[in-house]
């Protein structure tokens, strides 16, 4: 389609009152479409290094109302070596220059053209606003380095635009209402905000980027989407959960993202996250694909293995965590002391499907034993609940200790083991005879020692992603077949490795995300 028949993106923007009814959907694509249209005014502006590491410009928050749902900012200063670098990161992925100018090309308009020469300032911002209508609105705010004079709002198709002191503002006319209220000093702003302000005091003053999303907006806008939005809201969103801010930093060949949640402690009923030091990620296999450390299998484990579990073993292994915490006061006091201390998450390569492992501390070996047979039988009848085949356990020998094998009618298994004063249950015994046979841990290797680092220290959460190796097999499970997948293939190649490590207690919790780009 030539670039001329595209949708601008000021009409992009205007039918995400459309797109979400009730504040109930919006489209990921879209959404991306509008974050990479701001970011892309990284580039244009950053076009040498200087400065130091002081704070980005944030007078775009001055204008947009305290209650906002999702709030995005960009800084586009040139003299700030954050800015900088983020720029220099971009410019490794293939796509960037094309991507980059495609979307500065979509942000103008025949009525109202929008384009380089507007962004001469040192920040750039996109707003998603609550409204009493339930459909969200959207605020677009573009520093144009000087106070223009332009009172009068011109309408471009759906949306119209206008200047508000020095800065560029495109959105509904109600959106550009209440931005103009702002500046003449009416209402109270995101720069209000007592939980904004303290969740972005806790970022790093070298960020290029930074973002924020309240309760509503976690719930509304990013937990009822699919796949990566969809399961970032179901981790972000926790009982008591006030807000969440980010802010992003580069250098060299990496990106890290912080996050910084605030949290009511009276709402959260005493589920909030528990802090440990990991241990197990010493038995983790080497060639894990991915690793996820937590406390407590019923808690945030759950959450986790039910967002990720498409083909239903991951469904049937956090539900069996959910069921085995809730019945706590009919089961051996041994299985609910497996289920309530660490355990580590483990996905190994496998075809057709990967191999899911779950590994927990057995302190009693053979008293943890006696009490999983006991669990044999109920266990059987889960699975058939769940619509699969009558099986019942067999008892064989893999890589030279005891295991239990439960043959699923899918033809996928469930076994465990007790062994090294650790109980191991996979979706495959292949899972228990890897983690029996491993001669070095994940944490040995480059790629973890790069994103997660030293873990030492108490955490309430700990993830690896071997990216490169995720690649690997969805191409060699038909990923190569997507036409989508193609068009960011060598972007995404890009990514060698990505690691998380959270942290807090009480009313605020951190969260350090860190991208390894080869």
């Amino acid at each position: 389609m030539p670039a001329a028949s595209k949708p601008a993106l000021r009409d992009r923007l205007a039918r995400l009152d459309a797109r979400l009814p009730g504040n109930r959907r919006l489209h990921a694509l879209e959404a991306g479409a509008v974050a990479l249209a701001l970011c892309v005014l990284i580039a244009v502006l950053a076009a040498g290094g200087g400065g130091g590491d002081a704070p980005p410009a944030d007078a775009a928050t001055r204008l947009v109302p305290e209650n906002a749902l999702v709030y995005v900012h960009l800084s586009t200063d040139a003299g700030r070596q954050g800015t900088d670098a983020a720029r220099a990161l971009a410019e490794q992925f293939p796509s960037y220059t094309a991507l980059r100018d495609r979307l500065l090309r979509q942000l103008s308009a025949p009525k109202c053209p929008v384009g380089a020469r507007d962004v001469r300032g040192k920040e750039a911002a996109l707003a998603l606003l609550d409204s009493s209508g339930g459909a969200a609105g959207s605020l677009v705010l573009v520093d144009t380095g000087r106070d223009q004079r332009d009172p009068a709002p011109r309408r471009c198709g759906a949306v119209s635009v206008r200047h508000i002191g020095r800065f560029l503002a495109i959105g509904q006319p109600a959106s550009l209402a209440q931005a103009s209220a702002l500046a003449a000093g009416k209402g109270r702003s995101l720069a209000d905000n007592p939980a904004y302000r303290r969740a972005t005091a806790g970022l790093p003053a070298g960020r290029a980027a930074d973002a924020w999303a309240s309760r509503d907006g976690v719930r509304r806008l990013l937990a009822p989407q699919g796949g990566l939005l969809g399961a970032a809201g179901v981790l972000l969103d926790r009982p008591g959960l006030i807000g969440t801010a980010a802010g992003l930093t580069a250098g060299g060949h990496r990106a890290r993202l912080t996050l910084k949640s605030i949290i009511d402690p009276k709402a959260q009923g005493g589920s909030g996250s528990q802090a440990f030091t990991p241990t197990l990620s010493g038995a983790v296999p080497d060639q894990a694909m991915a690793y996820v450390g937590v406390k407590g299998l019923g808690g945030a484990a759950g959450r986790l293995l039910s967002a990720a579990g498409g083909a239903g073993l991951g469904n049937l292994l956090g539900g069996l965590g959910k069921q085995l915490s809730g019945s706590a006061g009919k089961l051996d006091p041994r299985i609910v002391d497996l289920v309530r201390e660490e355990v580590a998450v483990v996905i190994t390569p496998a075809i057709p499907a990967p191999t899911l492992t779950l590994i927990a501390k057995a302190a009693d070996e053979a008293a943890t034993q006696r009490a999983l047979r006991g669990l044999e039988a109920p266990l059987s009848k889960l699975v058939a609940a769940g619509g699969g085949t009558q099986a019942v356990f067999r008892h064989q020998q893999v890589a030279g200790v005891q295991a239990a094998v439960m043959r699923l009618g899918t033809g996928a298994e469930l076994a465990y083991a007790v062994f090294g004063h650790k109980l191991v249950v996979s979706t495959k015994i292949d899972g228990i005879a890897q983690v029996k046979a491993a001669g070095r841990s994940v944490t040995q290797t480059p790629a973890y020692r790069a994103t997660v680092g030293d873990t030492s220290g108490p955490v309430t959460s700990v993830v690896f992603l071997d990216f490169s190796q995720l690649l690997r097999l969805g191409e060699q499970t038909g990923l190569n077949d997507s036409r989508a997948y193609q068009a960011v293939k060598d972007d995404l190649h890009k990514v060698r490795a990505v690691g998380a490590r959270a942290s807090g207690s009480g009313d605020e919790s951190t969260v350090e995300l860190v991208l390894e780009i080869s």
